[in-house]
């Protein structure tokens, strides 16, 4: 599990304005390694994490790349979609492209099988899809599949997933639901206190929660409700077309557009229920905004 709690502590208390500054901005187009990001603790495996969208096919060659995967090495493909064979071939066909291998497909009916349970643990590569991220962690209570992804990437291997698979990989996951109203919104209207429906997650990362198409959505209300509820949490809001790669001491950005992250240093003041207060007459939020490459020809 990666801890980030150390990475914020020795933000400036005194920021009263909202401070949006950009940290990177990498125009070489050549860079396919991206800018460096975050100091911060160690880990044996990496996290490949795409905020939806277009999964092109130099970001998904990158993955293969920093995973060290060679040829016999097992590739794990978990859909997350209803379309369970849709979703595989998606995610398989591409792969099986670049590597002249096919992927395990670790669907629902694999759940409890021994056999691909074995390869899931001894996976190079664990790739989950977009989909529904609840109804997966659902389907795996009770099982040890959580246990066996915890343990590859415990062993060195790369966990990707888009989407909502990029959602799962945190302790605290964000469902995209919300509490006070039962109505499914890409994003939040207001900012409201106890309205983030927040799961479990796989639990890769610990004191950090992930939003996914956040510039595409324009998701920063919900982002912004996960940091006011859990102010001792670093929110990362990654947009389409774009990795957070998270590995050693590391973390780097990779693919066509930002990442964002949020922390908040002081305490924020929130009726029960209700519409959010402000501690003093502005929010203390610190944004960062780290872009990846800059493509020629960006779509």
């Amino acid at each position: 599990m990666m801890h980030f709690k150390s990475a914020y502590k020795s933000i400036a208390p005194w920021c009263f304005c909202l401070l949006l500054s950009l940290l990177f901005s990498c125009r070489e187009k050549n860079n396919t390694a991206g800018e460096q990001v975050e100091k911060i603790p160690a880990s044996i495996g990496t996290l490949f994490i795409i905020g939806g969208g277009d999964r092109d096919d130099s970001l998904m060659q990158q993955m293969i790349q920093v995973s060290g995967w060679k040829k016999g090495d097992i590739m794990v493909a978990i859909p997350l979609s209803s379309t369970y064979d849709s979703a595989y071939h998606w995610i398989n066909d591409q792969l099986q492209q670049m590597t002249g291998q096919a992927c395990v497909r670790f669907d629902s009916s694999a759940i409890h099988d021994v056999a691909k349970l074995d390869s899931l643990r001894k996976a190079k590569i664990i790739f989950i899809g977009g989909g529904d991220q609840s109804r997966m962690m659902q389907l795996i209570e009770g099982s040890t599949v959580k246990k066996m992804i915890q343990e590859a990437y415990h062993n060195g291997a790369t966990i990707g997933g888009t989407s909502a698979g990029a959602a799962i990989m945190s302790e605290l996951m964000i469902t995209g639901n919300q509490l006070l109203d039962t109505a499914y919104q890409s994003t939040f209207p207001v900012l409201r206190s106890e309205n983030l429906e927040l799961k479990e997650g796989l639990g890769l990362l610990d004191s950090v929660i992930v939003d996914m198409h956040f510039i595409a959505r324009s998701r920063y209300n919900r982002l912004l409700s996960a940091v006011i509820e859990h102010p001792n949490y670093l929110c990362i809001g990654i947009d389409e077309t774009t990795a957070l790669i998270i590995h050693g001491d590391s973390a780097t950005v990779a693919g066509e557009s930002q990442v964002v992250t949020i922390a908040t240093p002081d305490r924020i003041k929130k009726e029960k229920i209700g519409l959010l207060v402000q501690v003093d007459w502005m929010f203390r939020f610190i944004f960062r905004v780290i872009n990846s490459e800059l493509r020629s020809n960006p779509r």
